[in-house]
């Protein structure tokens, strides 16, 4: 009787689970494995962790002749790159055919009768990516790509099958696995047997650093443009290989939200053809039908835009495809109460995912013809500029490495790069000067023509001015790669010299002992990022290193201020082989020194030659740092350069010993107040008094005011007293005021989108003879956000300022605003006992894109701790 009934209670609970989704009409052949006979449970049960997730897709590419499974990479965590490929048979069997001619299509310029063309468009299949999962909490992709995959694999229905007979399905099921990983373990751990649709639930309130991001906690839906990252290496040449006609970046937003999906939100990115929009409304059409249908809740047209070049919707766009996003509400655990009292289930989010993937897949069969009629044209139209500037110039001085790794990024995204054989004169601009003139460009000179297919992409990430047709961006507004690697380079109006060669690849730049062995010092000029490695790996190796605060002239070369100098006399005789082998590796030049005796300047026995030390780091870590300012400095710091340093949470820096450590790096973050008591605050103030470097960065630098801590003196502009303030700057707040008192609601959001600057180029001017300022010359392009401002302060040294005039460069600002950034500190440094405490008043290390400035944080780590 007893087994009777738990069979009876195990059939009710079965014929109570909610049935597997499927597609309307769905047949399916039942050789092919389910999900659920796989995994153990129906998708929307559980989160799939990554293994699982891996061990379904072998099972599906074991059983059938319609899929084929690679590996393309693996991330910083060990963890395996894949995509499914998903067609017929007969189109998987000639992929390589279908791959090359789709080839054909995006260069014009090859000899291709045009009946072959039309052949291609007639007969080839389009390509169709899906990418799910970028952002590892954004978790219900992946469930989603599960269930597409299963589709594709198992239907037998008439429409399952048209899209295999039309179709290459690429389908990238976690774009970021580690990011997926890490929340998945962790909201899985915290979910008990049935889920807790309560908000205040702990499986919704996700710890830090939390999964959005990868190992680096790098967003890489922000990297597709620059590769800093492992996975976004490795992606991008595969991406290439297949050239897709359409791409979909599936994402999740806030659980209160509903669902979008494109026609894209302004602005778009005017380098686009007319066709993006028309194939945004397309593919919205047929998306809204699939969710009419089922009376499914959506939005279009709003928040996400189609401009930054960086993300998995306008890269894409940018190489033909029509790139889109699609939004589900979610980023919580398995169930959750909404404000308006429905329940959302990880049931209805891979759902609708599902949903609108099938709805992509079923557009594009009906389109197919036109879509690659577009794409064809899309390269076609490339080539057609009638823009007066004929392309971009990028010198490889001062920093031939730095821009070599530009050259490289463009090169891998198939960008045609060429190199002058010989020097020639060109009518060229200045970035950001007023005029072009006629320059003389040296041998080894960069040239990027704008006279190629990939002209679009080419020039949305050299120029220095975007066209900016709204005040709301949803990312930075602008972003140039040439500015962002602090690169003196030109536009130009003179075509391509005949005597350029165009290049595929660049070795590593050359470096090594320039006049041999030395018999009095070695120096190292520090114009070059790499530089810091040498001279980090000479310190760990236990060698004497000291820098020049002033510059001198050896051998008819200048040496600047921050010239680091290896004298003989004070090492071991290893230094000939190490320093040696050293520059080799780094691609560093290293000069060799007979004399301390200079032609011009400082000797290199001067008392403004002063010994360095390898400092100990510690970077605070935790709530509440921004995990991408501290995964940026995580990287910059284990990857770029090696140099180690030890992370400390944040709530456990009053329980450490600090006097191991020479400088303390506080990221950007939140309200440091929330957990530096005063208790903790006295602590890090005796700690720098005592010789300690303090070092804050955007929104920690904003921590150390006055109004805050009280580590400082330091205030924002917005502080400033009313005595202090002129009589136009009191009659502007008077009559912002009264306008404040009589705006509508809609009028209100509006002024403050405007009142914004969401990431903005602006110059800076630097004092390079500041041990932070070294190998700089004065005026600098940094990125500006909408931090307020902090005044110059008497009682600090202003190591950099926003400029008094032209300040704003290049990305959106209105003029007010531009105002008041003027003359504000970008970064201020305030003594205290024997130590300091240094203000990085914006983001010092932006996605990693942004290197030029790399030295100015370096430079602290290296020069401002006392020599022992």
């Amino acid at each position: 009787m007893r087994h009777l009934l738990c069979q009876l209670v195990a059939l009710t609970v079965l014929l109570a689970q909610p049935a597997p989704i499927m597609f309307k009409g769905g047949t399916y052949d039942p050789a092919i494995p389910t999900p659920s006979q796989v995994l153990g449970y129906e998708i929307g049960d559980r989160f799939t962790d990554y293994r699982n997730l891996e061990q379904y897709f072998e099972a599906l590419a074991g059983s059938s002749e319609r899929i084929q499974r690679r590996t393309y990479g693996s991330t910083y965590g060990q963890r395996r790159l894949q995509i499914l490929i998903i067609s017929s048979p007969d189109n998987l069997r000639r992929l390589d055919e279908i791959k090359s001619k789709n080839k054909l299509l995006t260069d014009p310029r090859a000899k291709v009768p045009r009946s072959e063309i039309e052949s291609i468009l007639d007969t080839s299949p389009a390509i169709v990516w899906l990418s799910y999962g970028v952002h590892g909490n954004e978790a219900c992709s992946p469930e989603a790509a599960i269930l597409t995959a299963y589709q594709l694999v198992a239907g037998t229905d008439a429409r399952t099958m048209r899209i295999l007979e039309n179709i290459i399905v690429i389908i990238d099921p976690a774009v970021n696995p580690d990011g997926r990983e890490r929340y998945v373990q962790w909201v899985n751990s915290v979910t008990g047997s049935r889920p807790n649709p309560n908000p205040d639930a702990l499986e919704h309130s996700e710890p830090w650093p939390r999964g959005r991001t990868n190992h680096y906690y790098f967003d890489l839906n922000r990297d597709w443009a620059w590769m800093t990252q492992k996975e976004t290496q490795a992606r991008i040449p595969l991406y290439r290989e297949w050239m897709p006609h359409v791409h979909v970046d599936f994402h999740e937003m806030s659980y209160q939200a509903s669902y979008f999906f494109f026609p894209a939100a302004v602005p778009v990115h005017s380098d686009y053809p007319p066709e993006v929009k028309k194939w945004g409304r397309i593919y919205g059409e047929g998306n809204a039908a699939a969710f009419d249908e089922l009376g499914i809740s959506y939005y279009t047209q709003e928040f996400f835009d189609l401009f930054y070049p960086g993300y998995g919707d306008s890269w894409p766009t940018f190489n033909g495809a029509i790139g889109m996003t699609y939004e589900q509400a979610g980023q919580v655990g398995v169930a959750i109460k909404k404000a308006n009292g429905e329940t959302l289930t990880l049931r209805d989010r891979a759902r609708n995912h599902f949903i609108t993937g099938m709805a992509t897949l079923e557009t594009t069969v009906k389109n197919k013809k036109e879509r690659l009629k577009d794409f064809r044209k899309f390269w076609e139209t490339a080539l057609r500029s009638t823009s007066r500037t004929k392309g971009f110039i990028i010198p490889p001085q001062p920093d031939p490495n730095r821009a070599a790794r530009l050259v490289n990024i463009l090169l891998a995204q198939g960008i045609e790069v060429h190199r002058l054989k010989e020097s020639v004169q060109l009518t060229a601009q200045k970035f950001f000067a007023k005029q072009s003139s006629r320059e003389n460009f040296p041998a080894g000179t960069y040239v990027v023509s704008l006279e190629q297919p990939q002209s679009r992409l080419a020039k949305a990430v050299l120029e220095p001015q975007t066209a900016l047709q709204d005040t709301f961006f949803y990312d930075v507004s602008a972003w140039s790669l040439p500015v962002a690697f602090g690169i003196p380079a030109y536009l130009t109006e003179s075509p391509l010299p005949p005597s350029a060669e165009l290049i595929t690849a660049l070795p590593i730049a050359a470096g090594g002992l320039v006049n041999g062995k030395a018999s009095y010092a070695y120096l190292i000029p520090w114009e070059r990022n790499d530089a810091v490695k040498v001279a980090w790996q000479l310190l760990e190796k236990g060698f004497a290193l000291n820098v020049a605060s002033r510059s001198f002239e050896v051998d008819k070369r200048t040496f600047g201020a921050g010239t680091i100098i290896a004298f003989v006399g004070n090492n071991s005789d290893s230094l000939h082989d190490v320093i040696g082998r050293l520059a080799v590796a780094n691609g560093v030049d290293v000069y060799s020194a007979s004399t301390g005796l200079t032609e011009k300047g400082i000797n290199l026995g001067s008392s403004r030659v002063r010994p360095i030390r390898r400092a100990e780091i510690a970077v605070v870590a935790d709530t509440p740092v921004r995990a991408n300012g501290f995964g940026e400095m995580w990287y910059m710091f284990d990857q770029e350069y090696r140099i180690p340093f030890t992370a400390i949470r944040s709530r456990e820096l009053s329980e450490v010993n600090l006097s191991k450590y020479q400088v303390i790096i506080l990221p950007d973050g939140g309200d440091y107040r929330s957990v530096f008591d005063s208790t903790r605050v006295d602590k890090l103030k005796r700690w720098v008094q005592d010789g300690g470097i303090l070092i804050g960065i955007e929104g920690a630098a904003r921590f150390f005011l006055k109004s805050r801590s009280g580590l400082t003196s330091a205030t924002l502009v917005t502080e400033k007293k009313d005595d202090d303030k002129t009589t136009e700057e009191k009659e502007k707040e008077k009559q912002k005021k009264e306008e404040q008192k009589r705006l509508t609601l809609f009028e209100k959001e509006e002024r403050q989108r405007i009142e914004q600057i969401p990431g903005s180029i602006f110059s800076a001017f630097v004092d390079a003879s500041h041990p932070i300022g070294y190998g700089y010359d004065r005026e600098l392009y940094v990125l500006k956000g909408n931090a307020i401002p902090v005044e110059l302060n008497e009682s600090a040294h202003t190591v950099a300022r926003f400029s008094p005039d032209t300040l704003h460069i290049s990305g959106y600002s209105v003029p007010d605003l531009s105002k008041r950034v003027a003359n504000s500190a970008y970064i201020i440094e305030f003594s205290q006992g024997k130590g300091k405490i240094v203000l990085f008043t914006e983001a010092i290390t932006f996605r990693r894109f942004w290197v030029g400035l790399d030295r100015l944080l370096l430079n602290a780590v290296l020069f401002l701790p006392r020599p022992e």
